[in-house]
């Protein structure tokens, strides 16, 4: 009588092994456990970032920098979903807000700019600073959004007059965003060694 011997409960021979990325994270940066970040290129992450849980950063097709006191909130995405003819750096400026479900594959994403709640911002896009794009709306591939733009249905644009011209708001802003950061803090268990 012949035993066979159970295969090991570690092996799993449908599994998917994923790369973990060389990081350059700085120590105030506030990443959750249960974060994912992949992929073969640099991903750096600044200080006082905050990357949720299942908020996901793919740098298997391009580096990726998230910007200081930035926000990659659940399930948004951030990382080119497939191979271009050339790999481009995503950079994520400083006090810019990725809601949940966004996906950003955009080259730039300026200073204190807001990416709504199931937003695409496809290769090649760009957004200027304190731009605010809404909910499940799309910025399409080679889009260039100019400083102070709100981008809402169809496509339509307009220009945000307020925060234009007037830098108190700028700062309020910018202050916001700093104390979403320090309220984070406090909600999101941080594991930054993990990824070092």
């Amino acid at each position: 009588m012949s035993k066979e011997r159970p295969a090991s409960p570690l092996v799993q021979p449908n599994a998917i092994k994923t790369a973990k990325p060389p990081c350059q994270i700085d120590p105030k940066a506030i990443i959750s456990e249960k974060a994912i970040l992949v992929g073969v290129n640099t991903v750096t992450i600044g200080a006082n970032a905050v990357i949720h849980p299942y908020a996901k950063l793919d740098s298997t097709h391009g580096p990726i920098t998230v910007g200081q006191f930035s926000i990659v909130a659940e399930r948004a995405t951030v990382g080119l979903a497939s191979p271009h003819s050339s790999p481009w750096h995503i950079h994520v400026g400083d006090y810019v807000s990725i809601e949940t479900g966004a996906v950003v594959e955009s080259a730039v994403v300026g200073q204190a700019t807001t990416v709504g709640s199931f937003a695409t911002l496809e290769p090649g896009s760009q957004t200027g600073k304190f731009c605010k794009i809404a909910p499940s709306t799309k910025l399409a591939n080679g889009t260039i959004l100019s400083d102070y733009t709100v981008l809402f249905e169809s496509g339509q644009t307009r220009t945000d007059q307020t925060t234009a011209t007037r830098d108190d708001v700028q700062q309020l802003k910018l202050k916001g965003q700093t104390m979403h950061v320090e309220t984070l803090r406090r909600l999101i268990p941080t594991n930054v060694a993990k990824w070092q």
